[in-house]
C-alpha cells in the first residue's frame, strides 16, 4: 500500500478504530498480575503513568484526559503557556508512556482479577493504637514552671 493511502486511512479512521491505537504498554509489575497475556491496555482517566521519552522523561503523573479523536493523552500538572499567556495542557503520544497503576473497572477486573486493585492492608502497631498518656502532656507545663522559678532566683 502506498504511504499516502496509509496516511489517509490513519487520519480518516472511524473513532472505534482510533480507540485501538491509543493502547499504552504495561509495566513489568502489571504484566505479572494479568490473567490473560497482555502487553498493552487502553488508558483511563485516573491511571498513573510514567513518561518514557521526551523532555519530561522519568516523571510520573495521573491521566487527566484522553482524546480518542487526536490519539493524545493529557496528564495532570503538565502544561505550557501559549503566546497569549494562557496555560494549555501538553498532549502526549501513548507510545511515549507506560502504565504503572490502574483505576478499577469491570473490564479490567476480568483481565487482572480483584487482587490487583485491592488496597494494601496496613497493620497498626500497638503504639499507634494506644492513646497518649496524660503524663506526656503535663511535662511541658512543668518545664515552664521551672523556668519561672529560675528567673525569680536571679
Amino acid at each position: 500500500m502506498k504511504p499516502d493511502t496509509q496516511r489517509k486511512k490513519y487520519i480518516k479512521a472511524k473513532i472505534h478504530k482510533k480507540k485501538k491505537d491509543i493502547h499504552i504498554h504495561l509495566s513489568k509489575e502489571l504484566r505479572t498480575k494479568t490473567k490473560q497475556k497482555r502487553r498493552a491496555l487502553g488508558p483511563r482517566k485516573g491511571d498513573k503513568v510514567k513518561i518514557m521519552r521526551g523532555q519530561h522523561a522519568g516523571k510520573e503523573a495521573k491521566i487527566a484526559a484522553v482524546s480518542v479523536v487526536d490519539r493524545r493523552i493529557f496528564l495532570e500538572g503538565f502544561t505550557r503557556k501559549t503566546a497569549r499567556g494562557k496555560e494549555v495542557p501538553i498532549p502526549f503520544h501513548p507510545s511515549n508512556l507506560m502504565l504503572i497503576s490502574l483505576v478499577e473497572s469491570k473490564e479490567r477486573a476480568k483481565i487482572f482479577g480483584a487482587e490487583a486493585f485491592a488496597p494494601k492492608k496496613v497493620e497498626k502497631t500497638k503504639k499507634e493504637t494506644e492513646k497518649p498518656k496524660r503524663e506526656t502532656e503535663k511535662k511541658p507545663k512543668e518545664e515552664k514552671e521551672v523556668d519561672v522559678e529560675e528567673k525569680s532566683e536571679r
